[in-house]
């Protein structure tokens, strides 16, 4: 293999490129198919129309009166958000078939019972730990006795 790479081709690859020493170029050509002086590249000018604003009297912004706006907020001052008002669930109800009813105090059951799990869950390892704790105490207590 060693002995491949101190070979030399026998001809240049390059060589009948190299015959042509200069590219002459005819410009005039060139611009003629390329520029021809009736040809716009397809560039259009587009006449835009103005963008389009309301101008309005700054006296009387969308009808409103300031003193009615006023009234307006006062009253509603008193009155909690639309937002904050919860909706009776008791309409709900009353369309409900007497399974769906069952089937929902079921669920409300169950739902109680998982949320009272899980305190459950945490009362129990918190006992866990405190018999650790004890056990522990105990157990070092007894073989300082041994």
């Amino acid at each position: 293999m060693a002995e491949n790479l101190q070979k030399r081709p026998a001809k240049g690859i390059l060589k009948k490129f190299q015959k042509c020493k200069e590219t002459k170029w005819d410009e005039m050509n060139i611009i003629a198919t390329l520029h021809p002086p009736g040809k716009d590249y397809g560039h259009m000018k587009i006449a835009e129309p103005k963008t389009p604003y309301n101008y309005v009297d700054a006296d009387n912004v969308d009808g409103l009166d300031a003193n009615e706006l006023a009234e307006k907020i006062r009253i509603g001052a008193d009155q909690p958000p639309k937002a904050m008002l919860v909706d009776s669930d008791d309409s709900d109800e009353e369309e409900l078939t007497e399974e769906e009813k069952q089937k929902k105090k079921e669920f409300e059951i169950k739902r109680k019972k998982h949320y009272n799990e899980f305190h459950a869950l945490q009362l129990a390892k918190k006992l866990l730990e405190e018999e650790d704790d004890d056990d522990d105490d105990d157990d070092g207590a007894n073989s300082s006795h041994h």
